[in-house]
């Protein structure tokens, strides 16, 4: 899937439960709201440029390092921003932070604004529609198992996200 609109991120996915329960939602989401596919992650760092060996090269030590920790979600919320349309607000905390530290430090990331949260929808659609999907959705587990750690990669224009290399942390 390279090609020069193409770059990499580094994600967090949760453990199988629940990473089925937030899928449940998201499609619940989706069946109203007909968004773009893509897997169940917080972006911990993005915007990357090189190869996917020289990424995994620099990013294994880390990721083997890292250990599983828990996220403390917030609530739903909407934004009127095509990538954050609609998503679970994450609280931030000492375990994410410092990953993505570690990870914007090997990577030389320079970006600094960090918004923590799952996304479940990719679109533009009317807040007042977002509302209405929002109350009808289930009240969220308020903490969330993190196991693993994923490089992907990401075509924005193609609304393609595929997940290269999944290490279980």
């Amino acid at each position: 899937m390279k090609t020069k609109n193409s770059f990499y991120s580094i994600w967090a996915t949760f453990d199988n439960k629940n990473q089925i329960y937030l899928q449940k939602i998201k499609k619940k989401i989706n069946k109203k709201l007909k968004g773009p596919s893509f897997p169940i992650h917080i972006t911990l760092s993005s915007g990357f440029a090189g190869t996917e060996k020289n990424i995994t090269e620099k990013m294994m030590p880390a990721l083997f390092k890292s250990g599983q920790f828990y996220i403390d979600t917030n609530k739903y919320g909407y934004k009127n921003t095509f990538f954050q349309s609609l998503y679970v607000s994450v609280k931030k905390n000492k375990d994410l932070t410092s990953k993505k530290k570690i990870i914007d430090n090997i990577l030389n990331c320079k970006k600094k604004i960090f918004d923590p949260h799952i996304s479940l929808y990719y679109g533009h659609k009317n807040n007042a529609i977002k509302k209405k999907v929002i109350s009808k959705l289930p009240e969220l587990k308020k903490k969330i198992k993190v196991t693993n750690l994923c490089i992907a990669i990401n075509n924005e224009k193609k609304l393609k996200w595929k997940i290269v290399k999944k290490i279980l942390i």
